[in-house]
């Protein structure tokens, strides 16, 4: 009799521990990891240059932006609207900017990121295959 108790309990722990495992990897498989991955879609390798308000890099038009918003060190960068949209957010090296301007040299695979001051933007220079991704909304 003793036997037969240790036996039902031994099937019950078994069957419990193998209803847990079944149901562990039906929970497993959520989208919520891959959801995180596509949050970034790569656009590929563009080349970076620099602007800002002055006569120089943007005539008359100053510090407005095509979209009507008035250009922001950290945050705006001119785009090929080809490319990329206007109003999209964009990772570079880490930080988001937005494409809130475009240029009448920027075509292609090519972003002039804007900044305060004209020195800042001679300190900038111009970069080569920079790893460029779209945050997806």
């Amino acid at each position: 009799m003793k036997f037969l108790k240790i036996a039902t309990k031994k099937k019950l722990l078994l069957l419990a521990m193998m209803a847990a495992v079944v149901t562990g990897a039906l929970f497993t498989g959520s989208s919520s990891t891959e959801a995180k991955a596509k949050k970034v879609q790569y656009l590929g390798k563009y080349k970076l240059t620099a602007y800002c308000g002055c006569r120089k890099c943007s005539g008359a038009y100053g510090n407005k932006t095509a979209t009507g918003r008035r250009a922001k060190q950290g945050r705006t960068i001119a785009v090929d609207k080809r490319k990329i949209k206007l109003g999209s957010k964009v990772k570079i090296k880490g930080k988001t900017y937005v494409a809130e301007d475009v240029g009448g040299g920027v075509k292609g695979k090519h972003i002039d990121v804007y900044f305060k001051s004209h020195k800042k933007v001679k300190q900038f220079g111009r970069k080569n295959n920079v790893k460029v991704y779209k945050i997806k909304k």
